[in-house]
């Protein structure tokens, strides 16, 4: 008998394996965006870029991976205020489509930064 996976299951299943994938994820927030982790050392980097991967894939189904990479980047960058902010969890868990519902979010967020500048 075939397992039978979820689409959800399949969806976790083709991201790229987590250890390389999030030690490549801090190298490239170390390159692209010094100042804003300047206040973490190499492994502080990696444990908060991992914990916030496996926050989105895990907790909030976040599986298309260019949201998820900037889920991970502002996540880190504010220092977990995405997923310890209880309505973000709310509105992307409660949504249909948990990757479109966080690139929504990500783009308003991102938007509300610029123009406040």
């Amino acid at each position: 008998m075939p397992i039978e996976l979820t689409a959800q299951q399949e969806a976790l299943l083709r991201l790229p394996e987590p250890d390389g994938f999030t030690l490549r994820l801090a190298n490239e927030f170390r390159r692209d965006i010094p100042q804003d982790v300047a206040g973490m050392n190499d492994a502080q980097l990696l444990e908060a870029v991992r914990s916030s991967y496996d926050f989105a894939t895990y907790e909030l189904h976040i599986t298309r991976i260019p949201t998820l990479v900037r889920w991970v980047e502002l996540d880190v960058i504010s220092n977990g205020a995405l997923r310890n902010e209880p309505a973000v969890q709310l509105r992307i868990k409660a949504a249909a489509n948990p990757s479109l519902a966080a690139e929504d979010l990500l783009t308003v967020l991102l938007a509300q930064t610029r123009w406040s500048d």
